[in-house]
């Protein structure tokens, strides 16, 4: 009995929240996502080989893409898991490469809801994917950015992200920055 009350007050708050999910505050549940360039996006990896350490490293421009979901608890204040990646060509790999931050970040507006600048910083993990392989094991990673919400719902954003991915007790080194137009319903 006890199970099924707290099993029914739990199921009417949760219903009840998604009829105010999208109310045009920026209050509340929040989703987006977007694309853009991805100026730069480096890869860099330092292995030691007998008395010796061989560098490698690769920087190329590609597209970038971001999703956001989370909640903002105030007009000001929004903290959200983001995926934010850059995609590009790699001539050293001859395939296609994605590295990307992955965690929670912490979105502060300074104005008004569609005319506001905004920063934001996240800490999470670093992913590396080549081709169809997943190259490396993830690591931490921190996303630093800023832009302008130049209308309801719509912003454009500079964001920058490092990390570090690891395969066989080797350590990758990344980095990418990326430009890009967000849509946010909120």
């Amino acid at each position: 009995m006890k199970r099924a009350i707290i099993g029914s007050l739990a199921a009417i708050v949760l219903l009840s929240g998604t009829s105010f999910a999208f109310n045009g505050q920026r209050r509340g549940f929040v989703l987006g996502g977007g694309a853009g360039i991805a100026a730069t996006s480096k890869w860099k990896v330092e292995v030691p080989i007998w008395n010796a350490t061989v560098g490698v490293d690769e920087s190329a421009a590609g597209v970038a893409f971001q999703f956001i979901i989370g909640g903002a608890f105030d007009d000001n204040n929004m903290l959200v898991y983001e995926g934010n990646a850059a995609m590009y060509n790699s001539d050293f790999f001859d395939e296609s490469v994605g590295q990307a931050f992955n965690g929670a970040a912490w979105y502060h507006y300074f104005g008004a809801v569609g005319k506001s600048a905004f920063s934001t910083v996240g800490l999470g993990l670093q992913y590396f994917k080549v081709g169809d392989f997943d190259a490396t094991d993830p690591g931490i990673a921190l996303l630093l950015g800023g832009g302008y919400e130049f209308a309801r719902h719509w912003q454009a954003g500079v964001y920058i992200s490092f990390g570090k991915t690891k395969d066989a007790g080797v350590d990758f080194e990344h980095s990418h920055l990326s430009f890009i137009v967000s849509g946010i319903a909120f």
